[in-house]
């Protein structure tokens, strides 16, 4: 890891942030337009979805509240690892097969994009 990286800190609501890697470009904040790369895992490893490029703006309830949360924060180019507990996520509805009620689950998240509001 280079002076860049962090490891083992906390976000809003508690999601717990394993790995980072800051990037340099543009910060993300509430209302901005970002595009991210996302890699979603259960607790035992299973990938259940990948993105190459997932556009949401931010603080407006498009992606689950561990995404939202995990983005606002993060500089163009960074990259972060997390564990998100069930009540961040998809809570006792789960989805479908693929997440099954009260998962936590492991998000790895790089945003690849930030516009600006306003």
């Amino acid at each position: 890891m280079d002076s860049s990286d962090t490891q083992r800190s906390e976000l809003r609501g508690g999601l717990k942030v394993d790995t980072e890697v800051v990037g340099t470009g543009a910060v993300a904040s509430r209302g901005d337009s970002v595009v991210i790369r996302l890699e979603i895992r259960l607790n035992h490893g299973d990938v259940v979805a990948t993105f190459d490029e997932y556009a949401f703006v931010v603080g407006k309830r498009q992606v689950i509240a561990a995404i939202d949360y995990a983005v606002e924060g993060m500089h163009v180019g960074g990259r972060r690892e997390l564990k998100a507990g069930p009540h961040l996520c998809y809570g006792a509805a789960g989805v479908s097969e693929k997440i099954p009620s009260n998962a936590a689950l492991f998000l790895s998240i790089e945003l690849l994009r930030c516009e600006k509001s306003g």
